[in-house]
């Protein structure tokens, strides 16, 4: 149960107050160009929102309970985040003026990795069972009964809803909780494919819908791999487009849908690089001696990444060209970005 701060509560009301006024005014609910992200420590986490030159920076979601992992809605009207308000880690959704927030989900169990769906009616999330096995489901906001994506399963993880609304890609678990591979369902439906029977995990589409990005270990370490999605289903095979020793992760997609961004740990710390959709054009972003931990692809082409200089989480906002400028400010942590 989270602890409770009667003054962290009062001045936190009072700041969402005033940004209220503020919102409408600058067209916020409707800025593409917004990055939401957790700051403080695990806890006590709160939610803002600000420009990627860190300017308009606002608290939009605060309290005494830990709230935390927010994702833009698709039209950047709202945003889903993950809160212990209740007790335990549930699924809500809110505007960002922290008014009308609704609870999604009410399973006494920990909720994670949300994910919309493009027409933003819906959203799919993992949520474990009664023996602690995770499970896919989805819920539709006009009446927020959960349904299961998948019966014929071990367990799932990793939901990606395609651009289009067609399908939720995702990760299928063995009782070891092992990946058994990479699989598409339409919740609309009843088609299930099976598109890799490798050691595969976090499907990333492209923002054309025609490609997935994964992440595998089929060649024995870390690394990202790329497969075409056609109307049918994933067509021919997979194409590896990193190949080094080290590990590469957290595949996320350039605005035009033709390069991946990625961590490796190929040098001598955790660094962002870049690669085509066919394995080509390797280029590095960053290169120091701090690790790298997160990243999103923002849709006006630059970055942001997550990264500890101080021994706290902060976040940066870099250009292909590698300029780059700290959007976190202060003495607070802030952490889970997304664009």
């Amino acid at each position: 149960m989270p602890r409770f701060n009667p003054l962290k509560l009062i001045i936190h009301t009072a700041l969402i107050s005033a940004f209220a006024l503020l919102l409408g005014a600058c067209g916020l609910l409707t800025e593409e160009t917004f990055i939401v992200y957790s700051v403080g420590e695990v806890g006590s986490r709160d939610i803002v929102v600000a420009r990627a030159d860190g300017t308009d920076r606002r608290i939009v979601i605060a309290g005494p309970s830990d709230d935390f992992g927010a994702v833009w809605s698709p039209d950047y009207s709202r945003i889903a985040f993950l809160t212990n308000r209740d007790g335990n880690v549930e699924l809500y959704t809110g505007f960002l003026d922290g008014s009308a927030a609704t609870r999604v989900t009410h399973t006494g169990v920990d909720e994670s990795q949300p994910t919309w769906s493009p027409s933003g009616d819906r959203i799919a999330y993992v949520s474990p069972d009664s023996d602690g096995v995770p499970r896919v489901h989805w819920v539709r906001f006009s009446d927020l009964l959960p349904n299961r994506l998948i019966f014929e399963s071990d367990s799932e993880v990793d939901p990606a809803w395609s651009p289009d609304g067609t399908w939720i890609a995702f990760a299928g678990l063995d009782t070891n909780g092992k990946s058994e591979g990479l699989f598409l369902r339409n919740p609309d439906g009843v088609n299930r494919l099976q598109f890799s029977a490798s050691p595969d995990r976090h499907p990333v589409w492209s923002p054309d819908g025609k490609k997935l990005a994964f992440t595998s270990t089929r060649d024995g370490n870390k690394e990202i791999y790329v497969i075409q999605v056609g109307a049918d289903g994933p067509e021919g095979q997979a194409v590896r487009v990193t190949s080094n020793p080290a590990s590469d992760f957290s595949p996320s997609w350039a605005p035009n849908s033709k390069r991946v961004a990625f961590i490796s740990d190929r040098g001598e710390s955790r660094d962002i690089f870049t690669v085509s959709d066919k394995g080509e054009e390797l280029q590095a972003l960053t290169k120091n001696q701090i690790d790298e931990i997160d990243l999103v692809w923002g849709p006006t082409g630059k970055m942001v990444f997550e990264s500890r200089p101080s021994g706290k989480s902060e976040l940066f906002v870099t250009t292909v060209e590698s300029v780059q400028n700290r959007l976190s400010v202060g003495d607070t942590a802030a952490s889970q970005p997304d664009w």
